[in-house]
């Protein structure tokens, strides 16, 4: 049943019962008995609402578009979930999309919360998502990026202590005595990864140490990054520990490692944690990202904006944690 007819069975106009509906009864000077009637009539047919014409009558969608870059990954996928949890007190649902990492996937995913009407975005943004990102905010949307901050925007903006962590991961592998420390990444350009970049080169080069580095794509589903990995290792024997800038960098580099000719042993680290990194042997140590930390302070920052839009822009940074496990020295 529609408004419509609604309004034709109570004898009164559809904007009162529209204004009732969207609980604007006392704001629409309707009296408190019209307004119970209206309900009851409601309740007793069990009438819904359309969600879009709600939204376009109340302003609010109680929706919040999530963008990131794989939904599915080890990484985005459980914070993912807390965002979801911790918005759920608060009443709203979530609009998952992944970007791949691809710009103009991104930008169509941008446009498409924005005609859905979302109340708010939060962001993980590719490595050229400056013009979207300006979108979102001339709109005056609310909006959180996290992961991986855009330099030249202003925003609010939750993550972790990237350079940090990885110098503090690439310096205990020193500790425990390599001396060859290879660090194996993606040729990205996005800040937190150009942060553990940097935080394994300082750390290398304050020991005086050599620097090894390989960079190799995972834009292909494939084995190539195993083979390129082992290509690399095989050419750099010296080689006795790896630091994995991701823990999907460090899934390839194991297998690598398994199906080397010349077996050996190397200190493993890797950035972001892993399921697996505790069932294999070696056991693998990694920076741990706290992401159900992140998740509440994206929330609540989220959250501050929604309810006052001119609230100021924040910056959080949550620390990492060094996880050892059995595979060093």
């Amino acid at each position: 049943m529609s408004i419509s007819e609604i309004a034709k069975h109570l004898k009164v106009s559809k904007s009162t019962v529209s204004l009732v509906i969207n609980g604007k009864a006392e704001q629409g000077r309707i009296s408190k008995a019209s307004a119970k009637r209206i309900l009851d009539y409601i309740d007793e047919i069990g009438y819904k609402p359309n969600a879009l014409a709600k939204s376009l009558a109340t302003g609010k969608s109680r929706t919040i578009g999530l963008i990131v870059e794989n939904i599915g990954d080890s990484f985005f996928g459980p914070i993912a979930l807390y965002i979801e949890e911790y918005l759920r007190k608060y009443e709203y649902q979530v609009l998952y999309s992944s970007t791949l990492g691809k710009n103009d996937i991104a930008s169509e995913v941008v446009q498409t919360m924005m005609d859905k009407h979302v109340d708010g975005i939060i962001l993980a943004p590719t490595d050229k998502q400056e013009f979207d990102v300006q979108r979102i905010i001339k709109q005056n949307i609310p909006l959180v990026v996290f992961d991986r901050k855009i330099p030249e925007i202003d925003t609010n903006y939750v993550g972790t202590d990237n350079y940090q962590a990885s110098r503090n991961a690439v310096e205990y592998l020193i500790d425990q005595g390599y001396k060859h420390i290879g660090l194996i990444t993606i040729p990205s350009g996005q800040p937190q990864m150009l942060d553990r970049f940097q935080g394994y080169s300082d750390a290398i080069e304050q020991k005086k140490l050599k620097p090894y580095v390989l960079r190799t794509s995972f834009i292909e589903k494939d084995d190539r990054p195993a083979v390129v990995i082992g290509k690399w290792l095989q050419d750099n024997p010296q080689v006795d520990a790896l630091y994995f800038s991701t823990n999907y960098v460090c899934v390839a580099g194991l297998k690598a490692i398994k199906n080397l000719k010349n077996k050996r042993s190397v200190g493993i680290m890797a950035f972001d944690d892993h399921e697996i990194f505790e069932l294999v042997e070696p056991q693998v140590s990694c920076v741990r990202q706290p992401l159900e930390k992140i998740a509440e302070q994206v929330v609540g920052m989220l959250v501050r904006q929604l309810k006052d839009k001119g609230a100021p822009l924040e910056e959080k940074i949550i620390p990492a944690e060094l996880i050892v496990r059995k595979n060093q020295k």
